[in-house]
């Protein structure tokens, strides 16, 4: 290591990777503290009635965006990885990409409205607040489609300083409504639920602003027929699995929701707040670490870059829950009083956060390098674990809800390594082409 310091290129070189690393993470800290704020807000402001309204509704936006991008973003990512340089040819992809993400976006809809309104209705909320909160959680949809396909072409430019805005401004917008609205007394799920919707739409304008420059705005796109071809051959292999990780991210507000009372659902809603501290490390890998990942070519460099993270994680992760062990009445001050009793349940919900964020990391790899020929296995091996969570523990409570997360992320984790080790090994056995 001494040695390959000496050279003057390496450590300009590091110096330059170590600034850019750096700058992420400040802005990260930013983005993620802020988000805390907003979520610390909503927990010690509303009603447990009101929280898990509002649990259940974000959920069900995440789980939107999650079915109409249905594998399109890594597409882009992967063949953006070899075609970033050409103009013409990216902006073909863009195109292509979005044209077929507003056909899933089309569908998810549907399926997402009745789920959503269903959910609402039977943890208590009126019809009115059902519908307004349903009609909010599909309103940006087009902008939060179109925002996520040209983001990855300023991660495949590697444009840190666009990047960083377009996080950090929606985040002070949302955290400044939130916050007044807090303060005069109007909080509640609705107008939550549209500060958020409000901080899309800003993302959306400031990317958009960033990208359609870089794609040339006279510039004639080319090859969107190839290209759609090829996304939706890769669509066409990540969907099933799109659709389990949507139902898994989704799951435990879901079965909570159905097997447990209103108050359990803000419980676990308000645990899962504390998501925000993996979130820190989960920013810069999205935005930086993977785009690079895709464009290597060197298996050695790919070997070195999964091991310093996967160990990386794992430190980052073990520190955390000694945190949480040693002083949990820190973490849970946070959350305010109501939730002051939820001490085992603590740390059995950020147990099961550490390993469901260093599996998600993992997946991250195998879909920037298109490795996932043998995905599908995790649907059925992943649903025989939980049949037999369900029958070992009680999901009408927290303490069960997360249990049953750690069973079912160990064996996605496990499975994620497996793939990922053979695509470091032998990429011909698992790629998509």
């Amino acid at each position: 290591m001494l040695s390959w310091l000496t050279h003057r290129d390496n450590r300009l070189r590091l110096y330059r990777w170590s600034s850019i690393l750096g700058g992420f993470a400040v802005v990260q800290l930013v983005v993620q503290a802020l988000n805390a704020v907003v979520g610390f807000l909503l927990v010690r402001t509303m009603e447990k009635p009101d929280y898990a309204w509002f649990t259940i509704a974000n959920g069900m936006s995440t789980a939107l965006a999650i079915l109409s991008d249905s594998g399109v973003g890594i597409a882009v990512t992967s063949i953006g990885g070899t075609i970033w340089q050409d103009k013409a040819s990216l902006k073909g992809l863009v195109q292509a990409a979005l044209r077929l993400r507003l056909k899933l976006a089309a569908i998810a809809s549907v399926v997402v409205s009745g789920i959503s309104l269903w959910l609402l209705l039977r943890n208590g909320a009126g019809v009115v607040t059902a519908l307004g909160l349903t009609a909010l959680v599909l309103a940006p949809i087009w902008q939060i489609s179109t925002t996520a396909v040209l983001n990855v072409v300023n991660r495949l430019h590697s444009r840190t300083h666009q990047l960083q805005f377009a996080d950090l401004a929606p985040a002070v917008i949302r955290t400044a409504l939130t916050a007044a609205l807090a303060l005069l007394g109007g909080l509640s799920p609705l107008t939550a639920l549209g500060a958020v919707v409000i901080a899309q739409l800003t993302q959306y304008g400031i990317v958009r602003r960033q990208v359609l420059p870089l794609l040339g705005v006279d510039l004639e796109p080319r090859e969107i027929k190839d290209h759609a071809v090829r996304i939706w051959k890769m669509v066409h292999q990540f969907l099933p699995s799109s659709i389990f990780w949507c139902l898994q991210g989704q799951l435990t507000t879901w079965l909570i929701s159905v097997f447990a009372t209103t108050s359990e659902v803000a419980d676990l809603g308000a645990l899962n707040r504390l998501a925000i501290l993996f979130a820190v490390i989960g920013g810069p890998l999205g935005q930086f670490i993977l785009p690079a990942f895709a464009r290597t070519s060197d298996r050695r460099r790919l070997w070195l870059i999964t091991l310093a993270l996967v160990s990386g994680i794992i430190a980052f992760s073990g520190l955390l829950l000694l945190a949480a062990w040693l002083k949990g009445d820190w973490f849970l001050w946070l959350l305010g009083a109501r939730y002051a009793h939820l001490h085992q349940e603590l740390l059995l919900v950020l147990a099961g956060m550490a390993i469901g964020n260093l599996s998600a990391i993992v997946w991250g790899l195998n879909n920037t390098r298109a490795w996932i020929r043998r995905i599908w296995l995790t649907i059925p091996v992943t649903l025989a674990s939980q049949v037999v969570a369900a029958f070992l523990f009680d999901l009408s409570n927290v303490k069960g809800v997360a249990s049953f997360i750690i069973a079912s992320a160990a064996v996605q984790c496990c499975h994620a390594l497996i793939v990922c080790g053979l695509g470091l090994n032998h990429p011909e056995r698992v790629h998509a082409g």
